[in-house]
């Protein structure tokens, strides 16, 4: 198979290119190979059906092993047999359309519910498609006694219909079913015959008798019938009889088909969105469809009519927000099934339906007070039926969540009111003393049931569960449950407890991203503070604020409304809530570089918390201050500050604020060069965090972790922990985080020159920092898609993004970030040979990095002056920029910046014509290279 892209249609540079390149080729693969994929983006849309059958390959090697014999003039019979929609005409389809048999006749029939009164109807229709399509000659060769039989189950083609008597219209029963093995058999005679009765459970009584009689008796003629039954439908029917005749004749050869795995799913929903499917539309599709081929379809078609896909740079978005419609396709094939069974299993469904998608047997007795074997039998009858099936012990599941979806929604309201009353109550008696386990059940059967009080309480328990199990979503939900039921119920102070609820709620969107609503619940609670008079309250839920202001780089705003707060608590000597609003707005003048005044805030702080005698606010405080120490040079007095941060915790016998202690220390000797002491600390938090399952620091701790070992130059193992943090933040839902190591992954395969991938990962990054607004993240994200397009020479897109980040960078005031950008805009500029402005940029880098003490910077900054003295033949200069930047990045143990420098004074003697020192800096240059794998790198060295 082959993949094509071309410029500028599909993309202006290399790695877009190579991108698309590939991703048709797969799409050709997908296709069925051997065929040219070419993206047509007014294409775009669902492939349904797909050019090919999924997940059914071991049977079709089976079937094609039973058939095997056709070749030999022999025959026999394949029964396939699943529930609707399995995919069990397909099968057959795929199989008959190898060249193997494409010389073979096909005949089929296809039965139903209003055929089943019409004798010998399967027979008749396939004797009606010979005749119409060979004329009524091909009848006509068998012996006259025998056609004769034939035109009575087929009058239509007698010529001599009038002048028979009426009682020749009697047929004979074994010269009718010799006619039709004559028939069959004659037809075998020009080319082997493949007979195909579909839905053979709706055939008459004397149909199936006529087929037990062919599949015996035409076993020596190249013959094969294929059957299919429904298993729901076949079971009592007089078609079973037969079927088990037939098994103990062995005449028959079975395959039953299930439905598809999670992976063959994944794999169908590829072949119609010709991409990878999004993890979460297949987890979706495989809970609703339970892997049944039809539902899977006529749900992605309902998805695509509701606009729950995305076409996003070629690739499908799934939508989740977005309300699936269930098809009437599928909900007539589910209204069958229940037309099909008598009314007490239908009421006992829709009690199943209420309980959930897996419930206990002894559970529905209770709650139905059937009679046990009453229930067994109600039970077995909708087994049957394929709407439920036995899960493990007495517990029951629905096949599809589908199936419950319809029959949930059937059930009126007064109704299903009262269905959810019931049930949460038995609950209740059945978990007296445990509700814990089941708050989660308790809260939605409550709230359907406008049982507001208990829907309150137990909404508020499980957002606080599902909090601590960072299950964000459930959380969220669970809070909106109870904010709902709130005003029309008798719950006391039910606006305190609203602003409460408000602030908890904030609080979880702001960890998920969804900035703009925590904001808008907390302006929300504000304002009832106001009403109620409540300051207390309201100045906590002002400090709240700040904290998502802060989160989304609105580090002015963070001030302002800290700063209010600050009032507040004054007014109402709240010294602690005081101490806290001093460190809130301590943190807002940190990362806008202003160092001094932070310090101050924070040492105002400090002084309170001791003074009333708060351990918890005087060790976050001290940790506050290292930080600052840490910013501004003075690593001793940051790591003393932690070390005595870390003690009052490790008193207060405080493992969550241990662990954060840890994992901060581990950085500033990172920021010293330290970096093995830097690595035994994150260690030390990694075990402390993973021990009390503090999963947001474990993450935060394993991106940090993949920093050091980027540092020493071991990007498989610095791989490794990125992957396991970034696999954290998607369950816990910590997008900020998420966001950082994805943009950290970008910088490692840049850092390789693995530049399309490095692109990808600082693309998803910036996606993210986007979508929840985190402007120091989609900052540095730009920084190192612009590092990237620079390192491929793509010089105008590096600028655009540098551009982009300069802007941002402006607006939050943050002076690291700032320099930073100003460093990659030299970077260009040196690229552009516009070596003035190179100039002026690095001045500019070099005053910051000395007031902010950023060695990293200033090193590569020294590297970056030394090659602008390359430019203008100042030798002298050149190597004095270097060995000054490589005795910063020996002092970090920065091995990647170090091969550089090297690269760079190869480059250096090499022009200034000391050969020798040149192959000897380019050597040792190679030698690191190679160690750490940077191919890109490797290439320029050998160049």
């Amino acid at each position: 198979s082959i993949g094509i892209a071309s410029c500028p249609e599909n993309a202006k540079d290399w790695p877009g290119l190579f991108e698309i390149a590939d991703r048709n080729l797969y799409s050709a693969k997908r296709h069925g190979r051997d065929r040219i994929g070419v993206f047509k983006k007014e294409e775009m849309g669902l492939n349904i059906p797909t050019q090919e059958i999924i997940g059914r390959d071991e049977e079709i090697v089976r079937i094609k092993g039973f058939i095997q014999s056709i070749f030999d003039g022999c025959g026999g019979a394949v029964c396939i047999s699943g529930e609707i929609g399995v995919g069990k005409t397909r099968l057959l389809y795929e199989v008959i359309k190898d060249s193997d048999y494409q010389n073979m006749q096909f005949l089929n029939s296809n039965l139903s519910a209003t055929t089943k009164s019409i004798p010998y109807y399967p027979f008749r229709e396939i004797i009606r498609r010979v005749i119409n399509r060979e004329g009524i000659g091909s009848i006509k060769r068998i012996p006259e006694a025998y056609w004769i039989e034939l035109m009575k189950i087929a009058p239509e083609f007698s010529d001599r219909s009038k002048g028979m008597e009426k009682q020749i219209y009697m047929v004979d029963k074994f010269r009718l079913f010799e006619g039709v093995r004559r028939f069959l058999a004659l037809q075998a005679s020009k080319a082997p015959l493949f007979v195909c009765l579909d839905n053979i459970h709706w055939a008459d009584h004397s149909s199936l008798e006529l087929f037990h009689y062919l599949v015996r008796a035409l076993k020596k003629d190249p013959i094969f019938f294929f059957f299919f039954y429904r298993v729901e439908e076949a079971k009592h029917s007089s078609f079973q009889n037969v079927l088990q005749l037939m098994a103990r004749e062995g005449l028959y050869e079975k395959i039953d088909l299930e439905p598809l795995q999670t992976a063959d799913v994944a794999r169908m929903l590829s072949l119609m969105i010709d991409g990878i499917p999004p993890s979460e539309l297949t987890e979706y599709i495989f809970k609703e469809s339970g892997g049944n081929p039809f539902f899977i379809e006529e749900l992605m078609k309902s998805l695509d009519t509701n606009d729950a896909f995305i076409w996003d740079k070629d690739k499908c978005v799934f939508d989740k927000g977005k309300k699936v419609v269930i098809p009437y396709s599928v909900e007539g094939v589910i209204d069958r099934k229940l037309g099909m069974m008598n009314k007490e299993a239908c009421d006992l469904l829709e009690y199943a339906a209420v309980v959930g998608r897996e419930f206990d047997f002894t559970f529905l007795q209770d709650v139905t007070k059937m009679n046990e074997g009453h229930l067994f039998d109600l039970m077995d009858e909708i087994t049957d039926m394929r709407l439920l099936k036995e899960s493990k012990g007495e517990q029951y599941c629905f096949s599809e969540d589908i199936i419950r979806e319809v029959i949930y929604n059937k059930i009126s309201g007064i109704k299903l009111k009262r269905y959810h009353q019931v049930i949460g109550e038995k609950l209740l008696a059945l978990y007296k003393g445990r509700t814990a386990e089941v708050v989660e059940e308790l809260s939605h059967h409550f709230y359907i049931s406008r049982d507001l009080e208990k829907a309150i309480a137990y909404s508020v328990v499980a957002s606080g569960r599902a909090k601590d199990v960072y299950a964000n979503r459930d959380a969220i939900r669970f809070y909106n449950i109870a904010i709902e039921c709130l005003p029309q119920s008798e719950i006391k102070e039910k606006e305190v407890k609203e602003i409460e609820y408000l602030k908890k709620k904030a609080a979880v969107l702001d960890l998920v991203g969804e900035s703009e609503k925590a904001v808008e619940d907390l302006e929300k609670a504000i304002k009832k503070t106001k009403v109620l008079r409540e300051r207390k309250w309201e100045a906590d839920c002002l400090i709240a604020l700040c904290k998502v202001y802060f989160g989304i780089a609105k580090y002015n705003d963070t001030i302002e409304m800290a700063e209010i707060a600050l009032e507040i608590y004054k007014e109402l000597n709240d010294k602690e809530g005081e101490a806290g609003g001093l460190n809130c707005v301590g943190i807002a003048h940190w990362y806008l570089g202003e160092f001094k005044i932070a310090l101050k805030l924070y040492q105002d702080s400090l002084k309170i918390a001791k003074k009333i005698g708060n351990r918890d606010l005087e060790a976050m405080t001290l940790g506050n201050c290292s930080i600052i120490f840490w910013n501004l040079g003075e690593y001793s007095k940051s790591l003393t500050y932690y070390f005595r941060s870390l003690e009052i915790t490790k008193k207060l016998g405080d493992p969550e604020t241990e662990g954060r202690a840890f994992n901060n220390i581990g950085l500033i000797y990172g920021t010293l060069g330290e970096n093995s002491k830097a690595l035994e600390y994150y260690k030390h938090s990694l075990k402390i965090t993973r021990e009390i399952g503090d999963r947001k620091v474990e993450a935060s701790t394993l991106n940090n972790i993949g920093i050091i070992y980027v540092t020493f130059g071991e990007y498989t193992k610095a791989l490794e922990y990125y992957m396991g943090s970034l696999k954290i933040t998607r369950e816990i839902g910590d997008r900020k985080v998420e966001a950082m190591t994805l943009n950290n992954i970008g910088i490692l395969y840049c850092n390789i020159g693995e530049y399309s991938k490095a692109l990808e990962y600082c693309m998803n990054s910036l996606e993210i920092s986007r979508e929840i607004r985190d402007r120091q993240t989609e900052t540095e994200s730009l920084v190192g898609i612009g590092n990237s397009y620079l390192e491929i020479k793509d010089l105008s897109n590096a600028e655009e993004y540098y551009n982009k980040a300069f802007s941002i960078a402006q607006m939050i005031k943050s002076k690291a970030l700032f320099t930073e950008v100003l460093l990659s805009f030299t970077s260009l500029y040196f690229e552009k040979n516009c070596l003035v402005k190179a100039k002026e940029q690095l001045k500019q880098v070099f005053s910051h990095v000395d007031e902010l003490g950023l060695k990293n910077i200033k090193a590569k900054a020294l590297c970056l002056s030394g090659r602008l003295y390359i430019k203008e033949k100042k030798w002298d200069k050149a190597k004095s920029s270097f060995k000054e930047s490589m005795l910063i990045f020996k002092e970090l143990k920065g091995k990647f910046g170090f091969a550089q420098v090297y690269y760079y004074q190869g480059l250096m003697f090499k022009e200034s014509g000391d050969k020798t020192e040149a192959k000897k800096r380019l050597a040792e240059a190679m030698k690191i290279f190679k160690r750490i794998g940077a191919k890109g790198w490797i290439k320029k060295v050998t160049r």
